[in-house]
């Protein structure tokens, strides 16, 4: 059983992904108030996966935080051990390519394939 940490700005999509992870026998962690930082958030989380949007944004539309910044920030600080994977409506192949360059793992673009999401997180659990 992996802790899936899930960094989502909408509710909704949020409780789908949950959803999904738990179905597939994980622990889903919602990731708090970002404006404490990623860093600190990974040390009380300790996620083995992180589900990551690019698009953060709050409530108002203003946005909170850069995906690819987190993603690039995520690797760091868990010297590469931590797997990401970028869940994000963003489908160009420049958004792809970036974030494979920040260190992603893998890219799904929603809307997303149920199967598809627990492949990934099943390939990360055994790499």
């Amino acid at each position: 059983m992996a802790r899936v940490l899930i960094i989502e700005d909408s509710p909704s999509q949020a409780a789908i992904i949950t959803e999904i992870v738990e179905r597939a026998g994980h622990v889903a962690l919602a990731a708090p108030d970002l404006s404490k930082g990623i860093a600190q958030i990974l040390r009380a989380q300790n996620p083995d996966i992180v589900l990551l949007d690019l698009v953060l944004l709050n409530p108002e539309g203003k946005q909170v935080a850069d995906g690819f910044q987190l993603c690039r920030e995520i690797k760091r600080v868990t010297l590469n051990k931590v797997g990401v994977v970028i869940v994000s409506s963003k489908d160009d192949p420049d958004s792809t390519e970036w974030a494979k360059l920040q260190g992603a793992d893998a890219f799904l673009h929603k809307p997303f394939v149920v199967d598809d999401l627990i492949q990934v997180m099943n390939k990360l659990l055994t790499r």
